[in-house]
C-alpha cells in the first residue's frame, strides 16, 4: 500500500491539469498574493529606514531632485556601483507620494510577485494544490515577511528568478507558444540584471544548466533559443549601461571588474564592506525560511532520485528545486563577501519543498520514519518559539542592523507565540499518524 501511494505521489504533477482548474487556481493564487501584500503593508512606515535602506532612499531622492534618472547619486555624488532599478521604483514612488519609508511598496509589490509565481510554478511541478500551499508556506516564511518590508533590491532579484524559472518550465512543458514563454524569461533576467547585475544569471543558470543537461544534454541549450536571450538582454538591459559607460568613463571597469568580479573575491576597492562567516550566512538562510525548512530534508532522497534520473515525474521536479536552493547557497559559500540576506532568492525553493512532503502525506507516501520525524520537527519548532519568547529579543538586540530599528526586536514575542502553536500542531498531526 505504501508503495502503491509513493508511486502515486511520484506522478502527481501539474502540467496537464484542466484549464478550468488551472484558472481558478491561478485566481487563488492572486488572491493569495494580494491578501499576504496587505498584511505586509501594515505599518509600512514603522519603523524609519534602517541599515542600508536609507542609502537606497537617499539616491532615489536625488534622482527626483536633480531630474537625473541615468546617473544615481548618493550626497550628490557618482553612486554607480549597482544597477538602477530599485532607485527608479522608489524614484516613481517619492514623485506620488514624496520621501518617506512608503517606498517599501517597492518590495511589498516585488514580494506579490513572487508569491504569485512560486504557486503557478508549484503548480507546475507539482500540481495546483500543492501550488497553493507552497504560496502559503512562502507567505509565513520569517524571512519573507521581513525583506517585503525592507527597501533593497533582493525582494525584486527573488521575483526575478522565480518569475524566469516558471516562465522556463512554462516554455519546457508547452506545445504552443513556447517562443513567449521563453520571451517571459528573459525579460525576467533582464530585470533581475538591472536589479543586482549579473547575479540573478548566475542563479538562475546553476538549476537551469543541471536540470537541461539531466533531461536533453547539450542540445537543449539551443531549444533555449539563445540568440532570442541576447536580443531580450540588450534591448533591457545594454542601454542604461552604455548610456552609463559614454557618461562616465572608466564605469564598465568599475562595474564589471570591481563591483562583480573583485566584490565576489573581496577584494573590491574601496574596502567600505566586510563578508558575514559561512556558518552565520547558512543560519540565516535557515532563520529566513524557518518554519518550513524543517521539512525540507524529507524530499532529500527523492530528489536524490530524481537527478539521478532513476524515475519520472515529481522526483525529477525535487531535484530541479534542491539544486535551486542548494546550487545558490554553495555558490555563495564559495564567496568571502558573501552577506546573510543573499540566500533570498532561494526562499521559495524551501517553500515548494514544504509543499512537496504535504502532498506526499496527503497521497500516504510517507512511511512512519519520516512521520516520527515531523514529530521531532514540531518539537524543535516549539523550543524554538520558546526560546525566542525568553531570549530572543536579546540576541535580535545583538544584529547591529535590527539594532538601528529596536521595533523589530518587538515582533519576536508575536513570531514566538505563532512558531510554539505551529509546533504543537504539527507535533500532534504527526503523532496521531505515526
Amino acid at each position: 500500500m505504501e508503495a502503491r501511494a509513493q508511486a502515486v505521489a511520484d506522478c502527481a504533477t501539474g502540467v496537464s491539469a484542466p484549464a478550468p482548474r488551472a484558472v481558478a487556481a491561478a485566481g487563488w493564487a492572486v488572491a493569495l498574493a494580494v491578501a499576504a501584500s496587505v498584511l505586509v503593508a501594515l505599518r509600512l512606515d514603522r519603523p524609519p529606514f534602517f541599515d542600508n535602506e536609507g542609502r537606497y532612499a537617499e539616491v532615489a531622492r536625488e534622482m527626483v531632485v536633480l531630474g537625473d534618472y541615468a546617473t544615481p547619486h548618493l550626497d550628490f555624488a557618482l553612486f554607480l556601483n549597482k544597477p538602477p532599478l530599485v532607485y527608479w521604483l522608489a524614484a516613481l514612488l517619492f514623485r506620488v507620494t514624496g520621501p518617506s519609508e512608503w517606498a517599501r511598496l517597492v518590495s511589498v509589490a516585488a514580494g506579490a510577485v513572487t508569491l504569485f509565481a512560486t504557486c503557478r510554478l508549484g503548480a507546475l511541478l507539482y500540481g495546483e494544490a500543492a501550488g497553493l500551499v507552497a504560496g502559503l508556506a512562502l507567505a509565513t516564511s520569517l524571512g519573507f515577511v521581513l525583506e517585503a518590508r525592507t527597501l533593497r533590491p533582493d525582494m525584486l532579484l527573488t521575483a526575478a528568478v522565480v518569475v524566469a524559472l516558471w516562465c522556463w518550465r512554462r516554455a519546457v512543458a508547452a506545445d504552443g507558444r513556447r517562443g513567449w514563454w521563453l520571451a517571459g524569461m528573459y525579460a525576467a533576467l533582464g530585470t533581475g540584471v538591472l536589479t543586482k547585475g549579473l547575479v540573478p544569471i548566475v542563479v538562475f543558470g546553476i538549476p537551469v544548466t543541471l536540470v537541461t543537461l539531466r533531461d536533453e544534454g547539450w542540445r537543449g541549450f539551443g531549444r533555449l533559443r539563445p540568440g532570442l536571450g541576447v536580443a531580450a538582454l540588450a534591448v533591457l538591459v545594454l542601454p542604461w549601461h552604455v548610456l552609463a559607460a559614454v557618461r562616465h568613463p572608466g564605469f564598465a571597469w568599475d562595474y564589471v571588474v570591481n563591483q562583480h568580479l573583485l566584490f565576489f573575491l573581496d577584494r573590491k576597492l574601496p574596502r567600505d564592506s566586510s563578508g558575514d562567516p559561512l556558518a552565520f550566512f547558512w543560519a540565516a538562510y535557515a532563520g529566513r525560511a524557518a518554519p518550513w525548512i524543517l521539512l525540507g530534508p524529507l524530499t532529500l532522497a527523492e530528489a536524490m532520485r530524481g537527478a539521478r534520473g532513476e524515475t519520472t515525474g515529481a522526483p525529477r521536479e525535487t531535484a530541479l528545486v534542491w539544486a535551486w536552493a542548494a546550487g545558490l547557497l554553495l555558490f555563495f559559500s564559495c564567496a568571502p563577501s558573501r552577506l546573510e540576506h543573499y540566500g533570498m532568492p532561494a526562499l521559495p525553493a524551501a517553500a515548494l519543498l514544504a509543499a512537496r512532503v504535504w502532498q506526499r502525506a496527503r497521497a500516504g507516501a510517507l512511511g512512519a520514519q519520516a512521520w516520527t520525524v515531523l514529530v521531532g520537527v514540531g518539537v524543535a519548532v516549539v523550543v524554538a518559539g520558546a526560546v525566542g519568547l525568553v531570549v530572543g529579543r536579546r540576541l535580535l538586540g545583538e544584529v547591529y542592523w535590527i539594532a538601528q530599528a529596536p521595533e523589530l526586536s518587538g515582533l519576536m514575542w508575536l513570531a514566538g507565540v505563532l512558531m510554539v502553536a505551529a509546533g504543537i500542531g504539527i507535533a500532534l498531526a504527526a503523532s496521531r499518524a505515526c
